[in-house]
This record gives structure tokens, C-alpha cells and sequence, in this order.
């Protein structure tokens, strides 16, 4: 085992030496000759038949090249298609090549589990094949799966500007002349291209401009969760906590209409309350503590009691539902299990009072009953439309009140892409988060800020359909790197009759001829000015 270790550290020191030691190293491998002297040896390399295998490696180059006073060469051997058995093996020796000289480079061995252990072994009883070894290091000696990274130099010379560089591959690790092949990895030194600096895209974004609103129809809605003395419906304005409560419902209605610019159609109070007692009572009780909200509010605001209606929301199960989904309960399966089966609703109550011993309901009474019981007052009003200096001045004081058509108008007195227009459609898209425009213009504003995330959330909500989506997908595929996506999506907009889109395509071909040029140049695929989304090789 002595030896074993020794064999080890020696290619293990060998792979870690930097490249000019390499070259020292080199020097023991060289083989070397004159034309007239090797002639008849090429001519019998290059005549080799090529030996069919399912078993090959494939070579992807990266560069041969004169460094200095080097020559370097830098290949990636990839294994990953081999299937080479437990007890074989291949030996590959890169040849730097040309007309007059030859020189072989140290060599990879792949072996399989089985052929290692017997070469080892080998190493470790035979000293002759100990010596042999020890006087011509391989590069690696590797499994048979993923891939080797070969980098090796060697002094440069005259006859080197000329040369090529093939790999022989023993196919059975065994020298037979029969089964040895020979692949061309680079015909000769590679072009030196100059790097350009990193091309950043400037896309194209595509906004739409949103329908008219014929009627500016709105709702506010508030909760007012009100304490009543036992026994009591009547509103005790500072009884508990109803002081603020009440505060609050009153400024909602007081600015809505105070309002030059609304008109209210109608004031809505709804009474929800929990599930104890029985459904009936509960009911009731719901129902007049709305119509003792409403009483209160039509007796101390402007709007004509006449607009008031209460209604009555009983038993608040949808409620105590959206609480339970994120509170920490034990039996919480069961309980829902309840809810969705047993439709009688005192039943239902009384059931999951009985779960778990009955502490799961003790914490619901305790935690979540009383979130449930308020009374919810929704004002429905309408709004004028409004000029471009009123839709200006309400964009900042009350931006609820503008149409997005009017945002949009608004969003186009400033320079496309300056900051205060893509402001616009972020309140657009905030006021309106379900609508698929505002969507679709927010995501444009978010990747003018090259917010990737937000872009995408915005995307999701948008119309799929439109050509202006198929553009703005493209951009964002674009600048996430997925390159071969981003091309599709904008060839569908671009033939919808998107015009910024083929602009995008000019853009795309720009950024894919930059990264070309780089990875040609030698620089490195990572590059830290971009996401690791935009470092995917392009081939």
C-alpha cells in the first residue's frame, strides 16, 4: 500500500504544479524527431483507421494559443456519453502536431472500477512497471464520467505557428495498432479575437393604453369591530374600544362625501358575528347590530339616510376560515373537514367544540371569535372625469379616484422611460392589481427598471394574447438570459405587427454576437455584471 500512496501523491503534485513546472515536466514525455526521420511514423498516424466505439469521449475546445513564450492548449474532455465497462480502460495522448514535428503531451487514462484496482495493484507488486510509470506521469488518471479540464503548455516554437493538435485514443488501453484512433481537436492556433466589454441591452417596451371607463364606479369598505354591553344592540360611542373604531368609520364617510368630485350611491352596513350560540340567535344579532351601525351614521353624517341599507351577514364561517389558514392549530385537518362536510351550522359549531378535548375550540373562541365580530360598512360612490391638470393633481393626493385611461394619459406628459412615467403605471398597477392592462403596463415599468422579479409577477396576471405581452415577455426573457425563449416570443410579436419588437430581435442579435465574441476572446461564461440566468452559454 506504501506504493499505492506514494503513486498518489506524485500525480497528485504533478496536476498542481503551475504550468511553467508543467513545461519542466514536459520535457521528460517529449518525443521529438526531424521530417525526414518521422516522416513514415505521421504517414502511419495518419493513416490509422478510425476504430468505430460506443464508448469515444467527445472534446469541446476552448483554446490553443501562443502565450508569451508558450504554447497553451485548454480542452474539456467529456466522458458523460461513455459506457465503459468495470474492467476496460482507454488512453488518450494529445499530439501537438505539423508538417515536420510531432510532440506528445502527457496522457489521460480512463479506467473503469475493476481495470484501476488491477493497475494499481499492478504498480504495487511490479517495479519495473513502477518505473515506467514513474518516468512518464499521465495528466490524470479519471473514472470513466463527467469531464477533465486539460490544460497544458509547453515552449513555443517556430513550427509551432503552423500547428494542430489531434488526441490518439487507445480504445482498449491495451496499445493493439488496430484499436488505436485519432481525432482532430484543433486544426490549428486559435484566432485571437479581442474582447468588446459587455453589451447590456436596450430594450423596446410595449404599453397599452386602456379602455375609457364610461362610469368611474367605486367601493370603500372598512371593518368597525364594536364592544356592546351584555344584552345590549344600541352603539355606545365610548364604550370600549368604539371610540377609534367608530373614528374610523366616520373619516371614510366624511371624506367620500365631502367630495366635490363623488357621488354616493349608496352606504352599506353588514353584521357579521361568530359561530357560539345558535344560528338563529346569531342572525338576529348580526342584523341589528347593522341596523344599530347604520342609525348611528345617519344621524351624524350628510349622506341622505335614504342611500343607507344594512344587510345581514350572520355567521361569519368564511371568515373564521381565512383565520384559521394561517393561525397554528392542532386538529386544524379536521376541523376544515367539518367545515366542508356538515352543513347544518350549530351542528358544526358543536362538533368542532368536541375536537381534541375541546382545547382547539378554547383557543378559537379565545383568539379568533372576536375578529369576527364587527359590522363592515361598504360606501358605493361614483366619480367625475377629470381634466389632464385634475387628473395631475389627483394622481398624488387620491389616486383611487383616476380611471387608468386617465394614469395613462397622465403617464405620456413625461419622456418615455423617465422616471415619473414609469411611476404612473407602478400606481396604476397598485390601484388596479387584478387588471390585466395595468399588469401588463406595470411589467413594463418594472423592466425599464430592469426588476426582474416584479416583472414577472406582473406578467403573470397580464393578457397572454396580446402582442404587446408576447414583446414584453421577450424582453424579459431577453434580459434573463433565456435567449432561445426570448427569440420566440418575439417573432410572434414582431408577426402580430409589434414594430418595437423587431428593434428587440436587433437587440438580441447584438447581445448574442457580444457573448460569441467574449467566450472566442477567452473570457470567462460567469460574468459578475450579470444575473446567473445570463451566464448560460450560448451555442
Amino acid at each position: 500500500m506504501n506504493g499505492i500512496r506514494y503513486i498518489t501523491i506524485v500525480v497528485g503534485i504533478f496536476l498542481c504544479l503551475p504550468i511553467s513546472a508543467q513545461r519542466q515536466e514536459l520535457g521528460n514525455v517529449r518525443n521529438r524527431s526531424a521530417r525526414q526521420e518521422s516522416s513514415a511514423a505521421g504517414t502511419d498516424r495518419s493513416s490509422r483507421k478510425t476504430v468505430s466505439s460506443a464508448h469515444r469521449v467527445q472534446y469541446h475546445r476552448n483554446f490553443m494559443k501562443q502565450s508569451g513564450d508558450s504554447l497553451v492548449i485548454d480542452m474539456e474532455i467529456d466522458m458523460s456519453k461513455m459506457n465503459l465497462p468495470a474492467n476496460h480502460a482507454q488512453i488518450l495522448t494529445p499530439v501537438i502536431g505539423s508538417e515536420t514535428e510531432e510532440i506528445e503531451l502527457p496522457k489521460v487514462m480512463i479506467q473503469g472500477a475493476e481495470k484501476h484496482r488491477v493497475f494499481m495493484r499492478e504498480l504495487e507488486l511490479d517495479d519495473k512497471a513502477y518505473e515506467e510509470f514513474e518516468s512518464n506521469l499521465p495528466y490524470a488518471i479519471v473514472k470513466p464520467k463527467g469531464k477533465l479540464r486539460y490544460r497544458m503548455a509547453t515552449p513555443f516554437e517556430a513550427w509551432m505557428t503552423d500547428a494542430f493538435l489531434d488526441v490518439e485514443e487507445d480504445l482498449c488501453g491495451c496499445g493493439d495498432q488496430t484499436k488505436i484512433a485519432r481525432s482532430r481537436v484543433f486544426d490549428g492556433l486559435t484566432k485571437e479575437v479581442v474582447a468588446d466589454p459587455v453589451y447590456h441591452v436596450r430594450p423596446q417596451l410595449a404599453y397599452i393604453q386602456p379602455e375609457v371607463e364610461v362610469i368611474k364606479n367605486r367601493t370603500e369598505i372598512s371593518n368597525a369591530y364594536l364592544d356592546f354591553p351584555r344584552g345590549k344592540n344600541e352603539i355606545y360611542p365610548d364604550f370600549g374600544n368604539n371610540p377609534s373604531e367608530l373614528a374610523k368609520i366616520d373619516k371614510m364617510i366624511r371624506t367620500i362625501a365631502t367630495n366635490k368630485d363623488i357621488t354616493v350611491q349608496g352606504v352599506y352596513m353588514a353584521g357579521y358575528a361568530s359561530p357560539e350560540s345558535s344560528l338563529k340567535f346569531n342572525t338576529e344579532l348580526s342584523r341589528a347590530r347593522a341596523e344599530a351601525m347604520m342609525q348611528y351614521f345617519m344621524n351624524n353624517s350628510a349622506i341622505p339616510p335614504s342611500l343607507f341599507e344594512t344587510r345581514t351577514g350572520g355567521e361569519d364561517w368564511d371568515g373564521l376560515r381565512r383565520l384559521l389558514e394561517d393561525y397554528p392549530l392542532s386538529h386544524k385537518n379536521e376541523i376544515f373537514r367539518l367545515m366542508n362536510t356538515v352543513s347544518d351550522l350549530d351542528a358544526r359549531e358543536k362538533a368542532i367544540s368536541q375536537i381534541g378535548d375541546g382545547r382547539p375550540y378554547k383557543i378559537i373562541y379565545e383568539e379568533l371569535y372576536p375578529k369576527l365580530r364587527r359590522v363592515v360598512c361598504e360606501v358605493n360612490y361614483t366619480v367625475k372625469d377629470f381634466s389632464l391638470e385634475e387628473a395631475q393633481e389627483n394622481l398624488t393626493l387620491a389616486p383611487q379616484l383616476l380611471s387608468l385611461n386617465e394614469m395613462y394619459i397622465v403617464a405620456n406628459t413625461y419622456d418615455v422611460g423617465s422616471s415619473e412615467f414609469l411611476k404612473v403605471f407602478e400606481v396604476a398597477r397598485e390601484e388596479f392589481p387584478d387588471d390585466p392592462v395595468a399588469n401588463l403596463n406595470g411589467a413594463a415599468a418594472a423592466l425599464a427598471k430592469n426588476n426582474l422579479r416584479e416583472a414577472e409577477r406582473y406578467l403573470k396576471l397580464a393578457d397572454p394574447s396580446t402582442p404587446e405581452y408576447a414583446n414584453n415577455m421577450g424582453v424579459f426573457l431577453m434580459l434573463k438570459g433565456n435567449y432561445p425563449e426570448a427569440d420566440t416570443y418575439l417573432k410572434r410579436a414582431e408577426k402580430e405587427g409589434m414594430q418595437i419588437a423587431s428593434q428587440n430581435l436587433r437587440e438580441l442579435k447584438k447581445k448574442l454576437a457580444n457573448i460569441n465574441n467574449r467566450r472566442e476572446a477567452g473570457v470567462d461564461a460567469e460574468r459578475d455584471d450579470e444575473t446567473p440566468s445570463q451566464r448560460r452559454r450560448v451555442r
